[in-house]
C-alpha cells in the first residue's frame, strides 16, 4: 500500500538521520530526483488469470478470472477494454480463442474441453492489443495438464519413437508419423521440425508404401533432448518432446551484481535443473583448482540456493563438486564464472525492518556514486555518497518502498550503471486484508454453506474490492493451490521476471518468511532477466477499448485506388439491430464502433456508395488482428505427473464413469442419431450413387433450432451443439474444418458439387437458414476419384478410402449459390465471448432417491466476480458435494487503488446421517 503524505515526511526525516550517521555521505535522497520512470515497460499492462486448477481431464471446463492492471501501481487498467485469451496445443496451434470484455480491469470466461482433444500439456495465454508494444514480456502464460477422461488409448500423429544406439557412440532416432490423424486433408510431403539441444533442422518427408512417413535421424552423442513438431499442408500440427538422458543435470552459477570480482567477498547463487526443466535437490562444495574447499552449499526443493564466498582471486579457478546426496549424482566438476580483475559488487539484504545496502569497488577509492532504488521501472530514491576505501554502506527502511521486486543500481560518471542487485521487499502488512467466516462450525455432505467475506486496508478500515471465490477439495487439489500461481505471486513476482518460476505460490504460503528462497530466486531467475531494463521503446499498437470494425475502401472491384470521402454504411445483426454511416478518411480508412455483443461471431453487412450516395461495388479490406507468434516451452511436455496428479485424474475418471452409467441406466442414450425418413431428391440420389448413403443425417431444421443469437455460420452451430456427430476443428490460420470421428480423410460436397481446397474457408459461414440437411458418409465408395478431383496434383498416390460430408442447400447450386448484391460485403467478426455461470447441484429438498446419483466434484464452487460493498462485505453460498474431509475456500481480491489480497479458509465435511 502506498505511503501516505504525512507518513512519507516522517520516514524521510528518519532516513536523513540514518544517512547522517555515516560520514561518507554528502547528501540524502531528493524528492526532485525521485518518482521518475526510466523503463519503457513501466507503461505496460499486467495480465493475470486465476485458473480453477492446473490439472484437468478432457471433459472438464477450464474456468478463469482475468485481472488487468497498470504495471507500476497495479491499479485496474484504464486503457484496455478487450482481452484475448487463447488455449494453445503443444503443436503450437490455437485450439480456441476467447475475447473477454474488461470492466474496470476485470472479466471472466471459460474453455470447454472436448474429448476429441488429445491428452497432453496445453498453454493458456492472454494479451491485450496494447501489450503487443512490449514483445511478449507482459503476456500471461500458464501451462495446464489435460488427461483423457477415459482410459481408451487414442492414436497420435507421432508414434513408435525409438532411440537406436550403434557402434562408436552413434545414435539415431526413429519414428512413424501419421499426419492424417490430425489432418484428414493432408497430402504430399510432410514438414517435420527437429530441435535437439542447440541444433534445429527442417525435413520434408515423403510417404512410404504403407501411407506413413518414417523418420530416421542421426543424433549427436551428447544430445539430451529432442523435440519433434509435425506440420501438415493445412497448418495442423502436433509436437512431442523426448528426453534421452534422465540423469541430465544443468547446474549454473550467478554472482550477485553479475560478476565475481578480485579481492571482494560475494554471494553466489546457483540453480540446478534436471532434463525436464524441474529443480533438482542437491548439495556440494566450492573448491579451487588445487582442490581446497572454499565453501559448502545445499539447494532448496526447487534446486536453488546461494553460497557466500570469501575473498576471491582472479588467478584461481573455482569449481563446484557435488556430494552424493542421492544415487546417480555424477562426480564431475562444474566451473564457476571467471573472477574479474576489476569490478564492483552491490550487496542488498534485509535485517529487521531495514534494507542494508553495501557497494564495494576494487578500482574506485573515493569516488562519488549514486545508489538508485526503483521498483517496477519507477525511481523512488537516488542516494548519493562518496566511497571510502572503495566501500559505501547504508540502510533504508523497507516501508519506504512498495512490496515486490526492488532494483538497486550502482551508478557512476553521470549516472552510468556499473552494478545491479535485485531484492524482494517483503511487506505483507501492506496487502489487502481478507477475513473469511462460515455460518456454521461444521457441515455434512450436501449441506448448504454461506461464506462471508470482509476486506479492509492495513489500518483495518473497510475497503471495497473485486474478489473471486474458489472452493475445492483440499485432498485432491490443495497441493496445487498452495504452490501454483496466485494473485500475490503473480503481481509481486512472476510478472516482473522473464521465464517460468517453479511453484510460484510456495513463496507466499502459510505466512512464513521466504526471504532466503526469494533471494536465491532473484539472484538466479532475475539475473539479467528483469523486465524493467529497456529505457526506450516504440508504441505501435493502440489500446483496444471496445469492439470495432475497421479497414480501408479501395476503388471498384479489382482496383486498389483509394476512395476518400466515399460513404460506408454498416449494419450489424446481433442482440439488437445497429446501423451507422460514415465517410472514408483521406487515406480511405474507416472505423465503426460496435455495441457490446456476446457469442462467437457477429454477422455484419457493409454497403459502399460514392459521395452522391449511389451504390458502388468498391473493394473493402477489413483489418485483421493476427495473433502474436506462439512461444511454447516444449520442455513442459516431458514433466512426469506425480502421485497427486494420478489420484486426481482417477477421481475424475471415476466421476465420469458413474455419470455415464447413470445416463445409460435411465434410458438416455448419448450420441444416437435416428434417420426416420429419407426423401431421395435428385441431389441426394446423385451423391448416393457416387459415394453411398449416409450413416447419419442432421436435418437443417435441427441445426436452426440450436442456432443462438450469437451464432453465425453453419460450423459455429455444429461445433457447440453436435460435437458427438461431427468434429469441428480450427487450423492455425483460423479456418474451420469438419470431419468425422475417425482417422480417415474427410472431404465435402455441397449439392453434389465437390468443394475445392481454396473454398473450404467459405463453408463455415454458410447461413443455417440455407441448409436443408448435413449428412455424414463414412468410408465412402469411389473416394479415390473424389480425392483426385479435389487434389489433382496428389493423384499419383491417392488414399484408398475416406469420408464424405454431404451438405444440401435450398439454392441447390453448391457453395456459390447465393447471389451477391452490388456494393455489399457480408461477413462476420469476432465479438466478446459469452460467459457461463458455474453450475453445481442444489440440494434444497433432499430425497432418498437423490443419493443414487453420486456427486464427486473436486471443484465445489466458483464465483469469479464478487464485489465487496462500501463496508467491505460480501457473501456467497453453495452446496457441498459427497466428498468428505477438508475443503478449501480461496479468495483473491484487488481494490481500486491496486492493493491485492489472498485469503484461505478451511472447513470439514462429515458423513451425513
Amino acid at each position: 500500500m502506498r505511503v501516505k503524505k504525512d507518513a512519507l515526511i516522517t520516514n524521510l526525516i528518519r532516513i536523513v538521520i540514518l544517512f547522517l550517521s555515516f560520514s561518507t555521505f554528502v547528501c540524502c535522497p531528493s524528492q526532485a530526483q525521485t518518482n521518475q520512470l526510466y523503463a519503457h515497460a513501466s507503461l505496460a499492462e499486467k495480465i493475470y488469470l486465476q485458473l480453477d486448477s492446473k490439472v484437468y481431464t478432457n471433459d472438464n471446463t477450464v474456468w478463469f478470472k482475468a485481472i488487468v492492471t497498470d504495471a507500476i501501481e497495479h491499479s485496474p487498467t484504464r486503457l484496455s477494454g478487450v482481452l484475448w485469451v487463447e488455449l494453445v496445443g503443444s503443436g503450437e496451434t490455437i485450439i480456441e480463442q476467447k475475447r473477454i470484455k474488461l470492466e474496470l480491469g476485470t472479466g471472466d470466461g471459460f474453455f470447454q474441453l472436448n474429448q476429441t482433444y488429445p491428452a497432453g500439456v496445453y498453454l493458456i495465454r492472454a494479451y491485450t492489443e496494447w501489450n503487443k508494444n512490449f514483445d511478449t514480456d507482459f503476456f500471461f502464460s500458464e501451462y495446464i495438464h489435460v488427461f483423457a477422461a477415459t482410459t481408451a488409448i487414442k492414436a497420435t500423429a507421432i508414434r513408435n519413437v525409438t532411440l537406436v544406439e550403434g557402434e562408436n557412440n552413434s545414435r539415431r532416432l526413429t519414428a512413424f508419423l501419421d499426419p492424417f490423424i490430425i489432418d484428414s486433408l493432408h497430402s504430399k510431403d510432410l514438414t517435420l521440425f527437429i530441435s535437439s539441444d542447440e541444433k534445429k533442422d527442417t525435413l520434408a518427408l515423403k510417404k512410404n508404401s504403407k501411407n506413413l512417413y518414417q523418420l530416421d535421424y542421426p543424433l549427436l552423442p551428447t544430445c539430451q533432448l529432442v523435440i519433434l513438431q509435425v506440420h501438415t499442408k493445412n497448418h495442423f500440427s502436433e509436437a512431442k518432446t523426448i528426453l534421452l538422458d534422465t540423469s541430465y543435470l544443468d547446474l549454473q552459477f550467478f554472482p550477485e551484481s553479475g560478476e565475481l570480482v578480485h579481492g571482494i567477498p560475494s554471494q553466489v547463487a546457483f540453480k540446478a535443473l534436471d532434463g525436464s526443466g524441474q529443480g533438482k535437490l542437491l548439495q556440494g562444495e566450492i573448491v579451487n583448482s588445487q582442490g581446497t574447499v572454499m565453501a559448502v552449499f545445499k539447494s532448496n526443493a526447487t534446486g536453488m540456493g546461494s553460497v557466500a564466498l570469501p575473498v576471491v582471486d582472479s588467478s584461481v579457478k573455482l569449481f563446484a563438486r557435488l556430494l552424493p546426496l542421492s544415487a546417480g549424482v555424477s562426480e564431475r566438476l562444474y566451473p564457476l564464472p571467471s573472477v574479474m580483475q576489476k569490478g564492483n559488487v552491490l550487496s542488498v539484504k534485509k535485517e529487521g525492518d531495514q534494507i542494508q545496502v553495501k557497494a564495494v569497488s576494487n578500482y574506485l577509492e573515493t569516488d562519488s556514486i549514486t545508489i538508485r532504488a526503483a521498483c517496477r521501472g519507477k525511481v523512488y530514491y537516488d542516494v548519493k555518497g562518496a566511497l571510502k576505501n572503495g566501500r559505501l554502506s547504508f540502510s533504508l527502511p523497507s516501508d519506504l518502498l512498495p512490496e515486490g521486486i526492488a532494483c538497486f543500481t550502482m551508478l557512476v560518471d553521470s549516472l552510468h550503471p556499473v552494478a545491479e542487485r535485485l531484492h524482494f521487499n517483503h511487506r505483507p502488512d501492506s496487502r489487502l486484508k481478507i477475513a473469511l467466516f462460515t455460518d456454521q462450525s461444521s457441515y455434512a455432505q450436501r449441506d448448504l454453506i454461506k461464506v462471508s467475506i470482509e476486506t479492509s486496508d492495513m489500518d483495518g478500515k473497510p475497503v471495497s474490492a473485486n474478489s473471486s471465490v474458489l472452493v475445492l477439495n483440499k485432498d485432491q487439489l490443495g497441493k496445487f493451490q498452495n504452490t501454483r500461481q496466485n494473485i500475490l505471486s503473480f503481481f509481486l513476482l512472476s510478472s516482473d521476471l522473464k521465464g517460468t518460476i517453479e511453484n510460484p505460490g510456495s513463496y507466499f504460503s502459510n505466512n512464513k518468511s521466504h526471504d532466503a528462497d526469494l533471494d536465491a530466486l532473484l539472484l538466479t531467475q532475475g539475473w539479467r532477466k528483469y523486465n524493467y531494463t529497456k529505457p526506450l521503446g516504440k508504441i505501435i499498437f493502440q489500446p483496444e477499448t471496445n469492439l470495432t470494425v475497421s479497414g480501408w475502401v479501395g476503388g471498384l472491384i479489382f482496383t486498389k485506388k483509394i476512395q476518400k470521402g466515399n460513404q460506408l454504411t454498416m449494419m450489424s445483426f446481433g442482440a439488437s439491430k445497429y446501423a451507422q454511416t460514415q465517410p472514408a478518411d483521406s487515406l480511405g480508412r474507416f472505423q465503426f464502433l460496435l455495441p457490446d455483443e456476446y457469442g462467437d461471431n457477429l454477422n455484419i453487412i457493409i454497403q459502399t456508395a460514392n459521395k452522391s450516395g449511389e451504390k458502388k461495388d468498391y473493394t473493402i479490406t477489413l483489418d485483421k488482428k493476427e495473433p502474436p507468434s506462439i512461444l511454447f516451452n516444449q520442455i513442459k511436455t516431458v514433466v512426469t505427473p506425480d502421485s497427486i496428479i494420478h489420484a486426481l485424474v482417477e477421481k475424475n475418471r471415476e466421476r465420469k464413469k458413474l455419470a455415464d452409467a447413470l445416463q445409460l441406466s435411465s434410458g438416455k442414450m448419448l450420441d444416437e442419431v435416428i434417420i426416420k425418413t429419407y426423401r431421395m431428391t435428385p441431389e441426394r440420389k446423385k451423391v448416393a450413387d457416387e459415394y453411398g448413403g449416409p450413416a447419419q443425417v442432421i436435418e437443417g431444421q435441427a441445426i436452426r433450432d440450436k442456432e443462438a443469437k450469437w451464432s453465425f455460420g453453419l460450423y459455429s452451430v455444429l461445433l457447440f451443439n453436435f460435437p458427438d456427430q461431427v468434429r469441428i476443428t480450427r487450423s492455425i490460420n483460423g479456418t474451420l474444418y469438419a470431419r468425422l470421428h475417425n482417422s480417415e480423410i474427410t472431404l465435402v460436397v455441397i449439392d453434389g458439387v465437390p468443394v475445392m481446397p481454396d473454398q473450404y474457408p467459405l463453408i463455415a459461414n454458410i447461413p443455417p437458414s440455407e441448409v436443408s440437411s448435413f449428412e455424414l458418409i463414412p468410408n465412402a465408395k469411389n473416394f479415390t476419384g473424389l480425392y483426385c478431383t479435389v487434389f489433382p496434383y496428389g493423384c499419383l498416390n491417392p488414399p484408398p478410402w475416406g469420408n464424405v460430408i454431404a451438405i444440401y442447400t435450398y439454392g441447390k447450386k453448391g457453395i456459390f449459390g447465393a447471389n451477391r448484391a452490388e456494393g455489399i460485403m457480408k461477413t462476420s467478426i469476432p465479438v466478446f465471448s459469452a460467459t457461463r455461470e458455474f453450475y453445481a447441484p442444489k440440494y434444497e429438498h433432499l430425497k432418498p432417491a437423490d443419493w443414487n446419483q453420486p456427486d464427486l466434484r473436486s471443484l465445489i464452487h466458483w464465483h469469479p466476480i464478487l464485489k465487496t460493498d462500501s463496508m467491505g462485505k460480501a457473501f456467497t453460498q453453495f452446496y457441498n458435494a459427497d466428498n468428505k474431509g477438508k475443503m478449501q475456500v480461496v479468495v483473491e481480491a484487488i481494490a481500486n487503488d491496486g492493493t491485492i489480497g489472498y485469503g484461505v479458509l478451511e472447513y470439514e465435511v462429515k458423513q451425513r446421517n
